[in-house]
């Protein structure tokens, strides 16, 4: 136990204020202190994760019982958007123990150990600072849940003065944290005498504590990676443990790709590749579109201008970046003389119509002139002719008559999706991280227009011993075995519908069909579909004699996106694969090509009389590379998204786990993710996004020129 007096901590706060005073100025940075938000050490302070940025901290130390317990800390926490942060937390003692005395494998020597997961949230109200010079933050720590150990609910300014790197913060707090914990006032003073090192003291309603905080500077380390350790050394209350901590924190990938870049570096490369407009024919566009690895290439030309049509399988985190490059190529080549000599009465408009097929199915359309686009390349300011459609694009493309010669059919070519395949259950009591992890292999192959083949098998890589066979997990591990049978046929319906029927197998033991449809306005802020299924258990009982019950998923969905936010929000009602009846409401925050979603599900089981209520957090991540390899007969890639999810029961005075409720089909290759861009389409997500459109070819230059 470490000791100081009021009167010794007071005067360290005024040492550190006159050091301070005496001080250069630097920036201070915001780190995350040992709880679940940016802050000093134990309290909080009125700053919020840049937007973007992900962190990973593990630490030891907590309140808990009366003092800083021995307890490991761990922490994922991202800036969902400009202001607003979130963060899940795992408090422990132990990693496998089995905290239940009544079940298989209990460890009495575990004692009354704790395994806590928590959400937690802070906003930083807008437009404060302008107004009084000051930050003002709200947040709540250990939302919901029916064991709340940290939970706290807080509000809390600061005030950076410019003649001294130092950050005064002070709030109020009620919490039931141990021993009074932010139940009540607080503050803090962070110092920062160097740009990689922070001094801190704070009184955190019930005791006084000092540490300090080293970390890199920002922009030093690759891909503004920064690291930090924190350490605090002085504590006037009770503690087994110093606390202290690690971290690393890091932007998202894409997240800065939609913001103008620096083409000063690329000058000459963006001269030479634009002056072959003046000389080019179409055989020349062709070949430059077909050696960056574009299927289904066809050229025509009309009155109005140049059409063509191409198909990206190179470019699989974002359809925008395939659409960026091919623009690029186009407009390069593109010229008064290449549509003179093909009979274009307007060839001194320089028009392009570039359609974006998808398994051969066109589902956009840009419309631009070569000339604005060239310049939109050389000087990043956004071409006013540029016109996205999703609307009645089959009729535009019909229009277009081209030929039925295709240069790089993609009939036939296979690709094959590498992936790791996870479940999982975290911080139960039976453990903080039971897991089976596989290797899903997908060989996907797309046939005619619309149609595809879709065969997965996993292979089981490793397991939690509560995941071995006999155990309680043990009907949920991975098994090695081909899980996935699919034939796909999609459609284009008028109205601007796209429908997909799937038939085959799913899940290694169910045989059925599934049919999905869905809508998407032009703007693409409105996306409206339906989804129904039938699939039989081919094993009807489990290991343990359990009925196996068919799956019969009916569910109605609309989601509203605002690509200005980054933003879109769902809602999807019905009856889910397990037979439960409900609603499920889904926020999703974009951070470039990574989705942090949070929904709120209460669904009814069957046989039940009361609906169970979850909130799950989830991140989903594209495991490829920006630019895959050139698509041949085979192609090796990564996954498109690869989602970790992590759930708790609300509403209730247990947190017994779930049994699977709210579970939509969620194929691999559905609607949203084959042929929407993971719902990311529409006028509106591009003209955002341009950007992006301008940086992708910039980049294609950079890595290929």
């Amino acid at each position: 136990m470490k000791i100081i007096s009021y009167s010794k901590s007071s005067s360290l706060i005024a040492s550190l204020s006159a050091l301070a005073i005496a001080s250069n100025a630097y920036a201070v940075d915001n780190l995350m202190s040992s709880q679940s938000y940016t802050g000093a050490i134990i309290v909080p302070n009125a700053q919020v994760m840049d937007t973007g940025d992900i962190s990973f901290l593990y630490g030891q130390g907590v309140p808990y019982r009366g003092k800083t317990s021995e307890l490991d800390n761990i922490l994922f926490s991202v800036g969902l958007f400009d202001g607003f942060e979130a963060s899940g937390r795992i408090v422990t003692k132990t990693y496998d123990c089995h905290l239940y005395p009544n079940v298989p494998n209990y460890n009495p020597n575990c004692g009354n150990g704790i395994r806590d997961l928590s959400a937690s949230f802070k906003y930083q109200l807008p437009f404060v600072k302008d107004w009084t010079g000051f930050d003002l933050a709200i947040g709540v720590q250990d939302l919901g849940g029916a064991a709340s150990n940290f939970e706290t609910f807080y509000a809390v300014a600061d005030y950076q003065p410019e003649f001294v790197p130092a950050r005064f913060s002070a709030g109020y707090g009620k919490s039931e944290v141990s021993h009074g914990v932010l139940n009540g006032p607080f503050a803090s003073l962070e110092y920062q005498p160097l740009d990689f090192v922070q001094l801190i003291a704070e009184h955190d309603s019930h005791q006084f504590n000092a540490g300090l905080k080293v970390f890199t500077p920002e922009h030093y380390l690759p891909l503004d990676t920064q690291l930090s350790f924190q350490y605090q050394f002085y504590t006037s209350g009770n503690a087994d443990i110093d606390i202290w901590s690690v971290a690393a924190s890091t932007p998202l990938m894409g997240f800065s790709e939609s913001r103008r870049v620096n083409e000063l570096t690329l000058e000459d490369k963006i001269a030479v590749e634009q002056a072959h407009h003046k000389f080019a024919g179409m055989v020349q566009l062709k070949k430059a579109l077909v050696d960056e690895g574009f299927l289904n290439v066809r050229i025509s030309a009309d009155d109005i201008g140049l059409n063509v049509a191409l198909e990206n399988r190179r470019y699989n985190r974002n359809q925008v970046d395939g659409v960026g490059v091919a623009l690029g190529i186009i407009s390069s080549y593109v010229g008064e003389g290449m549509l003179q000599d093909l009979g274009v009465k307007n060839y001194q408009q320089q028009n392009i119509r570039l359609f974006n097929l998808v398994n051969d199915m066109p589902m956009m359309e840009v419309i631009t002139s070569a000339p604005c686009y060239r310049e939109f390349v050389k000087t990043g300011e956004p071409c006013k002719t540029l016109l996205v459609r999703t609307s009645d694009v089959k009729k535009s493309y019909a229009k277009a008559n081209f030929d039925k010669e295709v240069s790089r059919s993609g009939f036939g070519r296979t690709q094959v999706i590498v992936s790791p395949a996870l479940y999982h259950n975290t911080a139960t009591e039976y453990g903080v991280f039971d897991y089976s992890l596989a290797l899903a292999t997908n060989l996907y192959t797309p046939l005619w227009k619309g149609a595809a083949l879709d065969v997965r098998h996993v292979m089981p890589l490793a397991e939690s011993d509560d995941f071995e066979e006999g155990e309680i997990w043990g009907d949920n591990a991975f098994e090695n075995e081909v899980d996935r049978v699919l034939f796909h046929q999609a459609f284009q319906l008028p109205y601007n519908l796209t429908t997909q029927f799937s038939f085959g197998q799913v899940y290694g033991n169910f045989l059925g069909f599934l049919n999905e449809t869905q809508y998407a306005s032009n703007s693409g802020r409105h996306i409206l579909g339906a989804e129904y299924a039938n699939f039989s258990a081919q094993d009807k009982y489990d290991s343990r004699g359990k009925a196996i019950l068919d799956a019969t998923p009916m569910i109605g969905h609309y989601t509203y996106s605002r690509p200005d936010w980054n933003w879109q929000g769902k809602v999807q009602a019905g009856q889910f694969w397990k037979g439960d009846e409900g609603v499920r409401v889904t926020t999703s925050h974009w951070l470039g090509d990574v989705k942090v979603d949070a929904s709120y599900q209460t669904t009814k089981a069957i046989g039940s009389s009361e609906a169970e209520d979850f909130v799950t957090l989830s991140i989903a991540i594209p495991l490829t590379l920006w630019r895959d390899m050139s698509p041949d007969y085979v192609q090796l890639r990564g996954i498109d998204q690869f989602v970790y999810a992590l759930q708790t029961r609300v509403g209730d005075s247990h947190n017994n786990l779930g049994t699977g409720l709210g579970v939509d089909t969620g194929l691999q290759h559905n609607i949203e993710r084959q042929y929407f861009n993971r719902n990311r389409i529409g006028a509106s997500y591009y003209h955002e996004n341009r950007q992006r459109l301008r940086n992708a070819y910039l980049k294609y230059l950079e890595a290929v020129k």
